[in-house]
């Protein structure tokens, strides 16, 4: 048998047991994803397990490494913080998860949240918690008002232990709706962290591309699932961010030094 026949069969074969081999990879793919997949956990009990983590911290997630990862509300340096992904990858239940984080703090009535959304609805089981002021339509000038009080708030002095926090769901219709609503959100972008007012806001990560401007007052980015790599590089400026390897609406992304780190979102019943 020449070269080429033996070539020939061997090719042949190979599209036989094609199938085969896919199916197998697929198969392995999947039982990997099963494994590495955090276990379902509420933050409650994650808390529960991690009694001695410090006080005045919200519990955003869990590592892979299996470290929770923490926002010190007292520590101004990582606000504000932006959270970037495709359309379900679940960036308003991160916002959420923050949100129900403050009813389990030591001291929750140290902290107050008001959320502004293009879906108020979704929100609608947390607007229950003892620390919520209110859940406003981004289309509807009580939005533009109640910013406005938050930043009068923010501009008096003496808060005290007190802590706001600015859920801004879907930032591209917020600035949108007036001159004065933008010149709010940017003044609190630029201010409110040293005033104890935390602006915690959601973009899609199309939308991100055309506002790079407002992309550089954020302090932090979180990254949820984004299909499309080349859209992750255009907000990243970095070859190994890997966002298409996240599941939707349960690993997010954020960017430390030396690398990414990877967490898992606990489950909240109003999820």
């Amino acid at each position: 048998m020449t070269i080429s026949n033996t070539f020939s069969t061997a090719l042949q074969a190979f599209q036989e047991l094609r199938p085969e081999i896919e199916e197998q990879k697929k198969k392995a793919f999947h039982e990997s994803s099963l494994i590495t997949m955090p276990p379902s956990i509420t933050v409650q009990e994650l808390i529960a397990q991690n009694p001695s983590l410090p006080e005045d911290t919200l519990m955003l997630g869990m590592a892979n490494d299996g470290l929770p990862v923490l926002l010190n509300l007292y520590e101004p340096a990582p606000t504000p913080l932006l959270v970037m992904g495709d359309a379900g990858s679940g960036k308003t239940c991160l916002m959420r998860t923050l949100a129900c984080a403050t009813d389990l703090i030591q001291d929750p009535s140290d902290i107050q949240f008001g959320v502004v959304s293009n879906n108020p609805d979704e929100w609608q089981a947390v607007d229950v918690s003892p620390g919520s002021v209110g859940v406003w339509p981004a289309n509807h000038p009580s939005a533009g008002q109640f910013i406005q009080r938050v930043v009068d708030w923010a501009r008096q002095p003496l808060h005290g232990r007190q802590v706001m926090i600015l859920f801004l769901d879907d930032l591209s219709s917020l600035i949108h709706t007036s001159y004065e609503v933008q010149e709010n959100i940017k003044w609190l972008l630029l201010n409110g962290s040293k005033n104890q007012v935390w602006i915690v806001a959601s973009l899609n990560g199309m939308c991100a591309i055309r506002m790079r401007v407002w992309l550089d007052l954020f302090n932090t980015h979180i990254f949820g699932y984004i299909h499309q790599p080349s859209v992750a590089r255009a907000l990243t400026a970095d070859s190994f961010s890997d966002f298409e390897s996240l599941v939707p609406g349960l690993e997010f992304d954020i960017k430390q030094q030396g690398g990414w780190l990877r967490f898992w979102l606990p489950a909240l019943k109003t999820c």
